[in-house]
């Protein structure tokens, strides 16, 4: 009866061990109970699965300030580095959202990631949910990013903001603001 109790720990190991890391041996039940088989990890969502993708691609930079105030825990890569570990990305403790937990929209990941991917576009983030923007902002909401920064060289100082705001919009942006637009000046607006 030991030798048939030591056969069968070798054998659950033995699958346990084929199966990969992630399986787990069954747990025994309470006496009268049916053994428990705990649940594989859960995926990670699209939005951390994304994060991880844009914080990993080469020429994509962020703003290390924001332009209205001092607060690392809402710059643009702080957002990222959240939202990567399945937390919400957090606004700036000025504006109109203060201090608020943001989700990080898919579209807008997405679309962030296909500029550098697929558009070859080397770009700095300066805003994500962090910084001061007017009330009904999309930022807000976790479905804009502000970029300066465009191939090296700052938008309004002859970056190809025209090129880049195109990109956004074949990429399903359905805001696109920049130079010419009030407020837009120094810096690329795209909205999903």
């Amino acid at each position: 009866m030991k030798r048939l109790a030591v056969c069968a720990a070798a054998t659950v190991s033995a699958i346990a061990l084929a199966a990969g890391p992630t399986a787990a041996a069954p747990s025994p039940g309470r006496h009268g109970e049916a053994a428990r088989h705990h649940a594989p990890a859960k995926p990670a969502g699209e939005s951390a699965r994304l994060a991880r993708s844009i914080l990993n691609t080469k020429g994509i930079t962020y703003a290390s300030a924001h332009v209205g105030g001092t607060d690392k825990s809402s710059l643009p890569k702080q957002n990222l580095v959240d939202v990567s570990h399945g937390r919400l990305a957090k606004t700036s403790p000025w504006g109109h959202k203060k201090g608020a937990r943001v989700a990080l929209d898919t579209r807008m990941l997405n679309g962030v990631l296909k500029l550098a991917t697929q558009y070859h576009y080397r770009f700095e983030i300066s805003e994500f949910v962090g910084g001061e923007h007017s009330s009904g902002s999309k930022h807000y909401a976790g479905r804009a990013v502000d970029v300066t920064w465009i191939n090296g060289r700052h938008v309004g100082k002859k970056a190809d903001h025209r090129g880049f705001m195109n990109a956004c919009r074949k990429l399903g942006a359905t805001l696109v603001l920049g130079p010419g637009d009030k407020g837009h000046r120094t810096h690329v607006h795209c909205q999903w």
